[in-house]
């Protein structure tokens, strides 16, 4: 007897309008949640310093030989680096890539190009800066 020949129900080049769109909405606000992230970064340093100061003057708190602001950043970019994480692995599911989901931060920026390859291949084009997907004329 012959095996029916084994189709996978979604292969891993193929997405929808909608997931591409998806993808092109994360990467619209990706800018502005760095910013906010830059704002975070600022705040908190300045917070950490006068908490500090406040506590013990006049040199501060330290813990383990460094300060409260050296911690505040190392956590602060340890949220960093765990949003661009996240954000990584969203774009890889939604573009069901594997080399995405594989290493997320990495691959980060060459999301944009596997978009632009998908879009091509149905027959869209960008309307803009990383605006929805039209269709080619």
């Amino acid at each position: 007897m012959e095996q029916p020949e084994e189709r996978p129900l979604l292969s891993l080049d193929q997405s929808s309008v909608g997931d591409l769109n998806a993808a092109l909405r994360l990467y619209r606000r990706l800018p502005l949640e760095l910013l906010g992230f830059l704002v975070l970064l600022f705040a908190a340093m300045i917070g950490l310093s006068r908490l500090s100061t406040a506590l013990s003057p006049p040199y501060g708190v330290y813990i383990l030989g460094q300060g409260l602001v050296t911690w505040g950043l190392l956590v602060v970019l340890a949220l960093l680096f765990g949003f661009l994480w996240w954000r990584g692995r969203q774009l890889g599911h939604l573009l069901n890539d594997p080399s995405l989901i594989a290493s997320p931060i990495m691959a980060l920026p060459s999301g944009i190009s596997v978009i632009a390859e998908r879009a091509n291949a149905m027959g869209m084009a960008w309307s803009g800066f990383f605006g929805p997907l039209r269709p080619r004329r």
